[in-house]
């Protein structure tokens, strides 16, 4: 392909999956969302918050002095334990308690985008799970709308690591054009590294989506080694050995989402690297480096 990708997308990097101890530490958190602040080669970044004061508010001054687009992620919430689209209406009231929280955190940090997931599966009911989640979609949305945020659903495997209620790329499809209908704050976060766990094709599925898709993350995960401590949704860098995408799945994700016209040199939408660093810390200057020349070989390959 001729010319500089960055011609036609904004690259970015997920902060909370190179700086894997965020979940842990508040201040290893807030600490490195400044540090990642002088990554100058990225013109948008997916973050989130830590829930302890203070320095929740030292991450979000972090965030506003970045004068980069920014998605806020749902990363903290617990949902491999919880579905957004539970049938106890407790655990829905709690969770919507949690959610308007974040979303305030999104508001004042200045995220443009709110990428949000569906939560644990309920097998035995997901008829009802699933229509308990188009009313949570409303109800988000609607909270979201005010401030200009979008929200953007992230499709989980169903089966493999994760089990979430959403899914299939069909049915996020048919879900985001149902909340749709009502609401117009609502896309799909699609990220390359779930295809693989949730059994779909790359290319079908980005297709599928279509103009659906408002943000992409390009990852990695590992499927046939069971074993493998990176097992699962791990999304350890493109291109590591025993993984399911490297540079020629790359290449298809790239030609795909320029003949939907995502990657275009009037939008430049967003396009978000997200990797774990091999080697911890120590090695993040390094990922990047390579993940962003890997990304680089794609886009010369088509």
């Amino acid at each position: 392909m001729n010319g500089n990708i960055r011609e036609y997308a904004k690259l970015g990097l997920v902060h909370h999956m190179l700086y894997q101890n965020c979940v842990n530490d508040p201040v290893y958190h807030a600490d490195t969302l400044a540090r990642f602040a002088s990554i100058s080669d990225i013109e948008t970044f997916d973050f989130c918050v830590p829930y302890a004061e203070p320095w929740r508010s030292k991450a979000i001054d972090a965030v506003k002095h970045f004068s980069k687009e920014s998605a806020y992620a749902m990363h903290l919430f617990p949902a491999r334990k919880i579905s957004l689209g539970s049938i106890d209406l407790t655990e829905r009231e709690l969770t919507k308690i949690i959610v308007r929280d974040q979303i305030e955190q999104a508001v004042k940090a200045g995220a443009m985008s709110f990428v949000f997931v569906s939560g644990a599966d309920i097998p035995e009911h997901r008829a009802e799970a699933q229509e308990q989640f188009n009313e949570f979609c409303l109800w988000f949305c609607k909270e979201l709308e005010p401030y200009g945020i979008t929200a953007l659903l992230e499709p989980f495997d169903r089966t493999v690591d994760k089990k979430f209620l959403y899914g299939p790329i069909d049915e996020c499809v048919e879900l985001v054009d149902r909340v749709g209908k009502i609401h117009n704050n609502i896309g799909i976060e699609l990220d390359i590294a779930h295809l693989p766990l949730m059994g779909e094709d790359i290319r079908e599925s980005i297709l599928k989506c279509g103009n659906r898709i408002q943000r992409v993350h390009l990852g990695n995960c590992v499927l046939k080694d069971k074993c493998c401590p990176l097992y699962g949704d791990m999304h350890p860098p493109i291109g590591i050995e025993g993984g399911e995408i490297c540079e020629r799945e790359l290449t298809i994700a790239l030609k795909a989402l320029l003949e939907i016209d995502y990657l275009d040199k009037s939008k430049r939408n967003p396009l978000v690297l997200e990797m774990r660093p091999i080697d911890g810390e120590n090695s993040i200057e390094r990922t990047i480096a390579d993940s962003f020349a890997l990304l680089d070989r794609a886009w010369a390959a088509m």
